[in-house]
């Protein structure tokens, strides 16, 4: 009866393997590309229009102006979908890469934060040095140079790493990956309407009543986070099947670790976000020098 389970469950990841290899193909991601692009272009303009309206018809929205600089804030939002995506898709090529791509995504993050911040600035009236919107901004530029730093180092000692040996056991373990990354794509797919549908009537509440529109920050990245949290639970889990080193037990918890600071950092104030942002970074990048130098030792003892 055993026997018979394991390969009902091999058969399942062997067909979502071939399904991942029907569809996530280098043409189709590339046609998304260019549709988010176009929906980024119309987007960005349908942001500006809205933002003359509002700054030249007042009695639309609260009566003061806007920063139009904040709608450079709408594209960067549709970029950042596009690496979601492209951070399941890669899923099946590295679990380390996979802990790249979040980096890059909580830097992208990070960086798009000081567009939406700008709005919150009085480019009409006197800006000193000391007003603590500059300390918003200051605070999402240093942050962002140092996660750039950070991921090109971890991606650098990821370049360095080597997987198993065992060519069979390899490809059982990617074919499970796979799997993982179509349901997570199904995952984003809905979590992506949800959170739209969820914005949209916050946005057009606070319209109704003329209050503070909700931070866009709030959705999609909580809850696509808490989902990687539990997919990479899923993979350190299954990672015994194939590898079951104490080295790469580590190193995969570690990687939990970091996406849980992550997930952590989505839900704090600034400059705090940052900061705990930064130490997941700094946590899995000291952790994959660490075991690099240790190899490296065990290459010269043998």
């Amino acid at each position: 009866m055993s026997e018979k389970v394991l390969s009902m469950e091999a058969f399942s990841v062997r067909s979502f393997g071939r399904l991942f290899d029907k569809y996530i193909t280098p043409r189709n991601i590339r046609w998304i590309e260019v549709c988010i692009i176009r929906l980024a272009i119309a987007f960005f303009l349908a942001h500006l229009a809205i933002l003359f309206l509002f700054n030249h018809v007042p009695s639309l929205y609260r009566g003061h102006s806007f920063n139009y600089l904040k709608a450079v804030y709408t594209p960067f939002s549709f970029i950042l979908v596009y690496e979601v995506l492209l951070l399941v898709v890669i899923l099946p090529e590295s679990m380390t890469q996979f802990i790249g791509k979040q980096f890059e995504i909580i830097a992208l993050i990070t960086l798009r934060s000081f567009f939406h911040d700008m709005s919150a600035i009085n480019m009409q009236g006197t800006i000193h040095l000391g007003d603590p919107e500059l300390f918003s901004l200051g605070y999402d530029l240093v942050a962002s140079v140092v996660m750039l730093g950070l991921t090109i180092i971890f991606q650098r000692l990821h370049s360095r790493h080597r997987d198993p040996e065992d060519p069979e056991a390899l490809h059982r373990f990617i074919n499970l990956k796979k799997a993982i990354s179509v349901s997570l794509i199904v995952v984003l797919f809905f979590t992506c309407i949800y959170n739209v549908s969820l914005w949209t009537f916050s946005a057009s509440q606070s319209l109704l009543i003329n209050s503070e529109f909700p931070d866009p920050n709030a959705f999609f990245y909580h809850d696509f986070f808490n989902t990687m949290v539990y997919a990479d639970v899923l993979l350190l889990i299954v990672s015994f099947l194939y590898d079951s080193s104490f080295y790469s037990v580590f190193r995969n918890a570690s990687f939990i670790i970091s996406t849980i600071l992550l997930r952590l950092s989505l839900n704090m104030e600034r400059p705090a976000n940052h900061l705990v942002a930064i130490s997941a970074f700094a946590f899995s990048v000291a952790v994959m020098l660490v075991l690099q130098l240790q190899a490296k030792d065990s290459a010269r003892q043998q």
